[in-house]
């Protein structure tokens, strides 16, 4: 079976990591369908499954402490959003090998569209943050 929200996750994380840096130390106002997409509510106004797991993404990646936000505007949007130490350090870092930045190579696997390899990148970016929060 085809996990595709799990591949939905890790492009959304991508996605929004990298706009938080690009924008970094600045707080930003960011949009959710800025990251997934135009939103597609149902006659009753409730917003679309992949609306709500790009909106869970940003929840998950603040408690996991990669980013913060002071605001929630109506599941729509995030105000004075901004990376967190360990998020800027773990996206600034080089790779093991002394290769690019992870956000240089997330930067060009978005570019490229390479959603193998965003996944392969956001594993590692989130290995190592589970590494600090339980060593072992």
């Amino acid at each position: 079976m085809l996990d595709i929200h799990i591949t939905e996750f890790y492009n959304d994380s991508a996605r929004i990591l990298l706009s938080l840096y690009r924008a970094f130390p600045r707080q930003v106002s960011m949009y959710v369908e800025d990251i997934s997409g135009i939103d597609t509510p149902d006659e009753y106004g409730m917003h679309s499954e992949r609306h709500l797991g790009c909106f869970n993404t940003f929840m998950w990646l603040k408690e996991e402490g990669l980013l913060r936000f002071s605001d929630i505007e109506r599941q729509i949007g995030f105000d004075h959003c901004v990376l967190t130490l360990e998020g800027f350090r773990w996206l600034a870092n080089f790779d093991n090998e002394g290769g690019p930045r992870f956000v240089d190579a997330l930067e060009l696997a978005i570019k490229e569209a390479d959603s193998m390899l965003i996944e392969q990148l956001m594993k590692s970016i989130l290995q190592a943050q589970s590494n600090i929060k339980h060593p072992t």
